[in-house]
């Protein structure tokens, strides 16, 4: 949803934790400043992924500077949709395959020598300007979410914990059975079957524990 904020009321609200309304305010001092949820979202996204601050070089533009900027009559900055951003630490290629990740099927992104354009338009827009000249392009691919090691342990831990229940759940062949029970009944398992493949010096401690070490 865009919102319209009032600079001298609202300018060091906060829209997010990072991000305050006069970061966005139109560069000719306009007091309106229209500014889109959806914007402010995906340049939180941005600087998580990145781990850099963002910092913002156009956002609203009010119809006059959008004319003496040169901007086009259907710019997405004139309806609070669009940022031109620099991200400490990353590449403008580098962000925009980051936005590419985030927006998906949706928005624009345009790629310049030294800014990266986002916006949160309705239908998806990619562009090279880094040339100096517009090119269209199919998209900004190559960049993928991260893990980090908590999310990857508790992963792995659901993982381990499915596979095991699954062999637990599996009967035992009739071929093994009477050895299978007698494992149980000395003690050796307790009921749960092993999901993993046996070391040299494991085997050998079972044989022991089970009286067979001279087999």
């Amino acid at each position: 949803m865009v919102r319209e904020y009032s600079l001298g009321r609202d300018g060091d609200a906060f829209l997010t934790p990072h991000f305050r309304v006069r970061e966005f305010a139109s560069r000719d001092g306009s007091d309106k400043v229209l500014v889109d949820d959806a914007l402010v979202a995906l340049l939180e996204q941005i600087r998580e992924a990145v781990g850099g601050a963002v910092a913002i070089n156009s956002g609203y533009r009010s119809p006059a500077h959008n004319a003496a900027v040169g901007g086009v009559s259907s710019s997405q900055h004139l309806y609070g949709r669009a940022a031109d951003i620099v991200v400490s630490g990353a590449s403008p290629l580098l962000v925009g395959q980051i936005a590419e990740y985030y927006l998906d099927r949706r928005g624009g992104i345009g790629v310049y020598q030294t800014f990266t354009h986002v916006d949160t338009r309705a239908i998806r827009s990619r562009w090279d300007q880094r040339s100096g000249k517009q090119i269209v392009v199919g998209g900004w691919f190559g960049w993928e979410e991260t893990m980090t090691q908590e999310q990857f342990n508790a992963m792995f831990k659901t993982a381990l914990s499915a596979e095991a229940a699954a062999v637990a759940e599996q009967p035992v062949s009739d071929w093994a059975k009477e050895a299978w029970d007698k494992a149980v009944s000395a003690g050796i398992f307790d009921g749960t079957r092993p999901h993993a493949p046996l070391t040299r010096q494991e085997a050998a401690v079972l044989l022991d524990r089970m009286g067979l070490q001279e087999v």
